[in-house]
């Protein structure tokens, strides 16, 4: 599989702004900024597509697992916070909840660092990876 996005930028780095051209992909109309106001929610911050992308990778590869081991999931919930400062990315942070009935929470800790190790863009992240896992 290959994934393409053309990132497209505006005006100066303080006042400018970008947007996406995917063109299969619903991303193509997010608008992208350096540094958001407080409360916009109009636009998105590249730290906040990493963020997005590590927990939506993660939760598909848990799933994965779980299905691989014959196991159904009632809700699997994966939050990410990215940490970023000025030129530096430096910890990506997971908070998984999970409804899985009938899974062991020994058996569930083991498939939620497993998908840790598995996760591809996890893996492609150079950062400090920390998981926080609780099943309901």
């Amino acid at each position: 599989m290959k994934a393409k996005i053309t990132a497209k930028w505006q005006g100066n780095f303080k006042n400018g702004n970008g947007n996406f051209d995917a063109s299969r992909s619903t991303i193509g109309r997010s608008v992208f900024k350096h540094n958001k106001a407080e409360g916009e929610t109009t636009a998105t911050n590249p730290e906040e597509l990493m963020a997005a992308a590590h927990a939506a990778c993660y939760t598909m590869t848990l799933n994965y697992i779980l299905t691989s081991n014959g196991i159904e999931a009632e809700k699997i919930e994966t939050s990410c916070t990215i940490t970023a400062t000025s030129f530096d990315i430096t910890n990506s942070d997971l908070v998984l909840d999970a409804e899985i009935p009938g899974l062991t929470n020994e058996d569930f800790l083991k498939y939620a660092e497993q998908s840790k190790a598995m996760c591809p863009v996890g893996k492609a992240y150079n950062l400090e990876i920390s998981l926080t896992a609780t099943l309901n």
